[in-house]
């Protein structure tokens, strides 16, 4: 048997952010030899050189544009060499696609074939909460949808989305499937004691889109910035999909000397652990999330969140270092912030964090090797 990693969607636009993560963190993770990385080309299954899956694990760590030459050229169309699919082969596919002809030849797969296929799904968002995505956007993931809905082997990250699969695309009951708990030490080691004392900085971390609610931020910080000395609430994600006025008002905000506030659009690792490991909370109140990983991420560093209810990476911690705002509105916001301005109460949001049992990534690859590995039906719990 061989175990093979379809990195189709990455191999062809190496970026390090959101799902993509998930399978730079199964190549980094994965021993030596386990998996063989794959990418679809004119409806075959292309291998690639196996030393992809190392150099892909440390392009995560350190992104680089001679990093993401190397990793185009290892897997360049013409190194490939073309296989069929063997009755004991696995193919694990941890990527969300929208490629019509990639939906396709999933389709079109012998029955026994597709079934031996081991799908990662992250969430379902733009069937749940359609009003957060360009309409263009939905009918390709819809297509998506309807073959996933045929997968007899799927992984899940959260039990909403598993939930949401077996309840609203397959439209039954029961809910198999397996539950696969994703990493949160991406950012580094876990600090043996959280700092204290932090001055009085705020990151919100995460692309800007309207169910992240940094509107919703801005509007709970205004009348805090700039009347209270070293108050300073920081952006860190790229602009996605907002409307040009208010991206237009981050970025004038942001160029404002004085404002107390600041916007990084693209950072790596480790200055993404700085600005959390200064930051007396961070904050992460979306409205819907298939998972949410900046806020355990957080937690991992010893950085206690502010948080929504709608985060399912949460949903099982209680409240150790986590400050909920229910019901999520604007006044109640600038009130949890102001709760982290008295010292003994953010010195002690920050030392629950150390009582969180929190998966890593090694911890969540061993458990996609398992699954990966072992007999699999619809009816796994």
């Amino acid at each position: 048997m061989s175990l093979y990693i379809d990195l189709t969607e990455f191999l062809a636009n190496p970026i390090t952010s959101g799902i993509q993560r998930i399978a730079g963190e199964i190549c980094k993770h994965l021993p030596a030899g386990a998996g063989i990385p794959v990418r679809l080309h004119a409806g075959r299954y292309l291998v690639l050189s196996p030393t992809l899956m190392p150099l892909i694990g440390a392009y995560f760590n350190d992104a680089s544009a001679p990093g993401a030459a190397e990793i185009r050229t290892l897997s360049a169309i013409e190194r490939g060499v073309a296989i069929e699919l063997s009755e004991s082969d696995i193919v694990l596919v941890p990527e969300v696609f929208f490629d019509p002809q990639r939906v396709r030849f999933f389709q079109e797969m012998p029955e026994q074939q597709f079934r031996r296929c081991r799908f990662l799904i992250h969430d379902l968002l733009p069937l749940t909460h359609p009003e957060y995505f360009w309409p263009e956007l939905l009918l390709d993931l819809y297509r998506y949808y309807r073959m996933l809905r045929d997968a007899s082997c799927c992984g899940f990250t959260s039990q909403d989305t598993r939930n949401a699969y077996y309840g609203r695309l397959k439209r039954i009951d029961s809910c198999g499937g397996v539950m696969l708990r994703l990493g949160c030490d991406a950012l580094g080691p876990r600090p043996q004691q959280p700092a204290l004392n932090r001055p009085l900085t705020f990151s919100v971390l995460g692309t800007i889109e309207p169910r992240k609610n940094h509107k919703l931020i801005l509007e709970a910080f205004e009348p805090l910035l700039g009347q209270i000395p070293g108050l300073t609430l920081s952006f860190i994600g790229r602009i996605g999909w907002v409307d040009s006025e208010f991206a237009q008002k981050v970025q004038s905000l942001a160029a404002e000397k004085g404002s107390g506030f600041r916007f990084e659009s693209a950072k790596s690792d480790s200055a993404i652990r700085s600005y959390v490991e200064q930051s007396r909370a961070t904050i992460y109140v979306s409205t819907a999330e298939g998972y949410g990983l900046p806020p355990v991420e957080s937690l991992w560093a010893g950085t206690p969140v502010i948080a929504s209810t709608a985060s399912p990476s949460l949903r099982d911690l209680g409240t150790a270092g986590i400050h909920y705002v229910e019901p999520l509105t604007a006044a109640n916001l600038t009130k949890a912030v102001l709760d982290f301005f008295d010292d003994s109460y953010a010195n002690q949001k920050a030392e629950e964090t150390t009582d969180l049992n929190l998966p890593t990534w090694h911890s969540f690859t061993q458990e996609v090797l398992e699954w990966c590995t072992g007999d699999c039906s619809d009816n796994q719990r």
